[in-house]
C-alpha cells in the first residue's frame, strides 16, 4: 500500500516538473496543440459510440423478430406433430 502511495506521489511530481518545464520551453502551444486533438478525439469517439448504438439497437430488433418467429414454428410444429 505504502508504495502505491509513494508511487502516486512520485508520478504527480514528475507531472508538475514536465508541466513547468514545457512552460517554460516551449510556452502554452503544446497544451493548446493537446487540448484541441483531443477535442478532435472527444469527437470522433462521440461519432463511433453513436454508430456502435445504433448497431446494437438493430442487433436488439433482430433479436427480438427471431424470438418471435422461433415462436410461431415452435407452434406450428406442435400443431404438425399433434395431428
Amino acid at each position: 500500500m505504502f508504495k502505491l502511495i509513494r508511487r502516486m506521489i512520485c508520478l504527480a511530481i514528475i507531472a508538475v516538473v514536465a508541466f513547468v518545464v514545457i512552460a517554460v520551453l516551449k510556452g502554452g502551444e503544446p497544451f493548446r496543440w493537446f487540448g484541441q486533438k483531443s477535442e478532435e478525439a472527444g469527437q470522433l469517439i462521440q461519432e463511433k459510440s453513436d454508430e456502435l448504438a445504433e448497431k446494437a439497437d438493430n442487433l436488439q430488433s433482430t433479436k427480438k423478430k427471431i424470438k418471435e418467429q422461433t415462436k410461431k414454428a415452435r407452434k406450428i410444429k406442435k400443431e404438425i406433430t399433434d395431428r
